[in-house]
């Protein structure tokens, strides 16, 4: 059986909602139940994720009634199986706000307050978890924010300037839309930002220091040769957005 609701008085923790924020802005989906009165937050990734749906799951346990559970899904376009992770919380009222805030009708968006929400390196690790990837032939980091439109896109880019020090973003087309592209080296300031939250399993998707590609039995040293990236941050500081050819 779904969850429905529960542990509607218990405040999210701190961790719960950075971990959330993150999510919203990658993979994790809000969705309604009991004739759309109450909300729930839905975790999905491939199989190939398990550990970190598990990790996730570690976070928000509190908020769960049921383990994540591993299905099969079989593709009939190409003849083919798929695994996938997922699990369900219990509704909760801050996911209500939380929504209204992330949604527009069906639609994810980025809220124009975006600036106060994405103040935790957590989320950033987890929205980079989520739907981030580096480039082997420059170290530079993309993030896959194809879904929001420009105008939000533009957001999240100030976002990072101003909240985390990471310098020079861009908006890059891929053939089917415009995303955030980070590179390098400022690359290395939002790695060395989000490295102490990223779960081993989930290294190969940060860019090496170094051109050779950086192996897990390296990660614990990785950390500590990080950490001289990994200055505070001044919220006053501001680099301009470059402008995109097309209206938003």
């Amino acid at each position: 059986m779904d969850n429905t609701v529960g542990s509607l008085g218990r405040a999210l923790t701190s961790q719960q909602k950075a971990l959330i924020i993150g999510t919203l802005l990658g993979d994790g989906s809000f969705e309604f139940v009991t004739s759309g009165k109450n909300v729930r937050l839905q975790i999905l990734h491939s199989g190939k994720q398990e550990e970190y749906v598990r990790w996730k799951y570690r976070i928000l346990q509190s908020l769960v009634r049921t383990e994540p559970k591993l299905t099969s899904i079989f593709d009939e376009r190409y003849g083919r199986s798929y695994t996938r992770m997922r699990f369900r919380t219990l509704c909760h009222n801050e996911f209500v706000q939380l929504r209204k805030i992330f949604y527009r009708g069906s639609r994810k968006i980025v809220p124009k307050e975006i600036d106060t929400l994405l103040i935790d390196p957590l989320s950033l690790a987890v929205w980079y978890m989520d739907d981030g990837k580096w480039r082997p032939d420059c170290r530079g980091i993309y993030l896959d924010t194809i879904c929001f439109s420009i105008g939000e896109q533009k957001l999240l880019i100030s976002c990072l300037q101003n909240n985390f020090g990471v310098g020079e973003c861009k908006l890059h087309w891929n053939g089917e839309g415009y995303h955030i592209y980070i590179p390098y080296p400022a690359s290395m300031r939002f790695r060395a930002i989000i490295l102490p939250h990223v779960i081993p399993s989930m290294i190969y998707k940060l860019p090496p220091i170094t051109p050779e590609r950086l192996s897990r039995r390296k990660f614990r040293q990785d950390r500590v040769e990080s950490q001289s990236y990994n200055t505070p941050v001044s919220r006053q500081q501001s680099v301009s957005i470059k402008e995109v050819g097309m209206k938003i």
